[in-house]
């Protein structure tokens, strides 16, 4: 069939296309150029025919054309599409060269073989390229440039309100007149309601900037809620509200995220909850479901008895800068930001925030993020090992809260125990005088008809203190009020809510111990000894009103400060002088406090090694991760405030005590509580065969970090074991297993061969002596 076009309606359509087309024979000699060709190159046709296409190529791209070519001629494909090569170059007459893409095909009539390419020019977009790219660049730095500027003014700002703070925390200590005390606790409270602002105003700059990096390390879930929690208890203490966390089964115990970010986005929203809740309760629910791509995909449900939010506002409160109560007559502060900062955050981890509501029946808001488990151990099977010394034991529950009545029932099956729940102290009298032979009886002291206090007096009446030993739930704060000297004595031990598993089992071994020796366990935090209190805590800080701040806080705990003002005088300082703690800024001059750390780590180890307590006024991410990676101890953030500083300097002291019981391979104190929980010593037996079953599992997969040197892997498995060497008091291991914690922490490896070798000659010798005990025993 003919061809419906003639050959010179084909050349009129081909010489309007607005691409050059260009056509070559097997000599690569011109044999065709449209118009389109002429506009673009600058040759006519007649001037370009027959003359050889490198013609049009710049001269650095002649070489080798001709050998492509051949290639293109003889091989399978007969056409190659518009960019496919990507963009090549082209030189016009007057000697100016162009970028263009091109197709190429391949066609044979007659015998001869005929290469068309038909070219386009990408000038312009190649030039629009380039302005984005410059665009790009110019935007990276200048949130490169905001980034620093928020560092710096976090750091600005926060150094003023580290004065504020800590000068009105030593003058609310001092003999001052209730009218002196009432202002000093609204600049206190003023202070640190700017600083909340301040903080969500960095995080939303940050995250707007795309400034805002997740790290990703092992933490423990359990260890992250209850850090949010214990935030936020005493807020929810002051309005009378119950605050309570549960942990469903199924949920991994130790997770690969962002610790830093998830704690606040719980804060963000226990905050939210305690603020719009007047009565009842905010409880805090983990749920984990494995995914089939791997790894879990977690939910942190906070739910609340508050005002809730009505169906039309639901979507809204995510948005920026808006609440609930969007009134200019709002009784509910803050900035509006809190929700925004949470859902961006949950989403970046792989999740969301979802919020569900009814007006006067409360809320819950569900975070969702996607991690991987860092091993195969689940939550609930964490304390269970440990849990063999109350396995058996009958325990009442006695709290007219049924959230707390159902983590407390469900957390003693976990254990083996077998619980029983009343509901009022009244059903708990009846079931006692009923004579229900409980071993132990846990009694939430906030109760309507009949607190914990006037229960205990009563049930004192039928039970004595060894036959049946009684804990006490209280909220923060809330220790004895209510309840007059003689009644609080009747308790063995005390727990604040919200309720933690560790914590729980820890006063249960130790009440149910004291049936035989039926001692009075009185619990108070422990003050520096006379002789303590005089040595020196060494402070590393620059700024001369940040030194005067800590100088007092330190004073008025009964510590006396020797202040330098960089790294490099930290090292020499430790040169002339044993200092077991030191307080170390992370901004300094000449050395920062990471590196003077990571230094101190190299030079000092074992029973040497100084406590270290970072302190930063930097609101990045990942502070508290960097300082504690760099093998630093502890970490409180500025503004630092009495209580905070107070409880790092009691652990840290507690560490230093330790590090010098640790002579002895066993702890006496440790083994006879062990002991006195049951007479005839089955349970030591059975701690003894579980920590010599498990540890050299765990020496085994320290071994393993340690030649294949994972930091991440080494951390954690030290810190679990220091769990198991505290459980049986086995002081020897202590010392070279916290050094590893710490080189996992900071990625030193060069020593930890040694710190291993340490360790393990240290579990041997505890070993002996514990099976030796265990035998000796059994002897009895």
């Amino acid at each position: 069939m003919p061809h419906p076009l003639s050959p010179e309606q084909l050349s009129n359509i081909i010489d309007i296309a607005e691409n050059a087309v260009i056509c070559t024979d097997e000599a690569q000699r011109i044999i065709f150029f449209n118009q389109g060709a002429e506009r673009l190159f600058g040759w006519t046709a007649d001037e370009i025919t027959g003359r050889d296409l490198a013609l049009l190529m710049p001269q650095r791209f002649r070489p080798g054309h001709a050998e492509r070519v051949a290639a293109f001629q003889h091989g399978a494909r007969t056409a190659r599409r518009m960019g496919e090569r990507g963009t090549i170059y082209a030189v016009r007459r007057d000697g100016s060269e162009f970028p263009a893409e091109a197709t190429i095909s391949r066609s044979a009539a007659g015998g001869r073989v005929i290469l068309t390419a038909i070219l386009q020019d990408i000038s312009e977009r190649k030039a629009y390229e380039r302005e984005l790219e410059l665009a790009r660049d110019r935007a990276e730095a200048a949130m490169q440039a905001k980034s620093m500027f928020l560092a710096n003014m976090s750091h600005e700002i926060r150094t003023p309100l580290n004065a504020v703070i800590g000068m009105t925390s030593l003058l609310l200590h001092t003999d001052i007149d209730d009218e002196q005390r009432d202002y000093t606790e609204t600049i206190r409270s003023s202070s640190e309601a700017l600083l909340a602002i301040i903080n969500d105003l960095l995080d939303y700059s940050k995250l707007e900037v795309g400034r805002l990096d997740l790290e990703r390390h092992a933490f423990e879930v359990r260890r992250c809620v209850e850090e949010a929690l214990d935030l936020l208890a005493t807020s929810a203490s002051d309005r009378n509200l119950d605050l309570a966390y549960l942990i469903e089964p199924g949920v991994p115990a130790t997770i690969l995220a962002d610790a830093t970010r998830l704690r606040q986005i719980l804060v963000n929203l226990l905050s939210n909850a305690i603020k719009f809740t007047h009565h009842g309760e905010v409880v805090v629910t983990v749920s984990a479901a494995p995914r089939a791509e791997g790894g879990y995909r977690l939910v942190f449900a906070v739910r609340d008895t508050g005002i809730g939010i009505p169906p039309e506002r639901q979507a809204d409160i995510f948005q920026s800068f808006t609440q609930v109560d969007a009134s200019t007559t709002r009784k509910y502060g803050g900035t509006g930001l809190g929700l925004t900062i949470s859902r961006q955050l949950a989403r970046m981890m792989g999740g969301d925030l979802t919020v569900e509501s009814e007006p006067g029946r409360g809320s819950t808001f569900s975070a969702e993020i996607v991690a991987d488990a860092f091993d195969d151990q689940l939550a609930e099977h964490v304390l269970r090992e440990r849990a063999a010394t109350v396995r058996g034991r009958r325990i009442l529950v006695v709290d007219d809260n049924a959230t707390n009545r159902r983590i407390l029932m469900k957390q003693a099956l976990l254990w083996g125990m077998v619980p029983l729940a009343a509901a009022s102290a009244v059903e708990a009298l009846d079931l006692v005088r009923d004579g229900h032979p409980f071993d132990v009886a846990v009694l939430d002291m906030q109760m309507p008809d009949m607190d914990g206090a006037r229960l205990a007096a009563e049930l004192r009446k039928h039970r004595d203190r060894a036959a049946l030993p009684l804990v006490l739930l209280t909220s923060v704060g809330q220790r004895h009020q209510g309840a007059d000297g003689a009644a609080v004595r009747e308790f063995s031990a005390w727990l604040s809510k919200p309720i933690k598993p560790a914590a729980l089992l820890e006063a249960l071994q130790q009440v149910l111990g004291e049936r035989q020796a039926a001692e009075h366990p009185a619990r108070t935090a422990p003050r520096p000894a006379a002789d303590e209190a005089q040595r020196a805590i060494l402070v590393a800080e620059d700024n001369t009103i940040n030194q005067k701040v800590i100088r007092q806080l330190l004073r008025h705990l009964g510590y006396r400060a020797d202040v330098v003002a960089n790294g490099l005088e930290v090292l020499e300082a430790l040169e002339r002088q044993d200092y077991p703690v030191i307080l170390m800024d992370m901004q300094m001059p000449e050395m920062d406090g990471l590196e003077a750390t990571r230094r101190l780590r190299g030079r000092f180890r074992g029973a040497s090694a100084p406590y270290i307590i970072a302190m930063t006024a930097n609101a990045l991410p990942g502070d508290r991760e960097r300082c504690l990676d760099a093998g630093m101890n502890d970490y409180v953030p500025k503004p630092i405030e009495l209580d905070v500083l107070d409880r790092a300097l009691v652990a840290a002291r507690e560490h230093v005590a330790g590090r010098r019981r640790g002579d002895a391979v066993l702890d006496p104190a440790r083994i006879g509580q062990l002991r006195a929980i049951d007479d005839d010593a089955s349970l030591l037996d059975e701690v003894v065969a579980s920590f010599v079953g498990e540890v050299p599992q765990l020496l085994h997969r320290l071994g393993h970090a340690v030649r294949e040197r994972d930091g991440q892997l080494l951390a954690a498995t030290a810190h679990y074991l220091l769990s198991s060497i505290d459980f049986v008091g086995a002081n020897r291991m202590r010392v070279p297993c916290t050094n590893l914690e710490l080189m996992g922490k900071g990625e030193l490896f060069d020593d930890a061969p040694q710190a291993l070798a340490e360790l393990t000659a240290a579990y041997d010798d505890a070993r002996d002596a514990l099976l030796a005990l265990r035998g000796g025993s059994a002897a009895e």
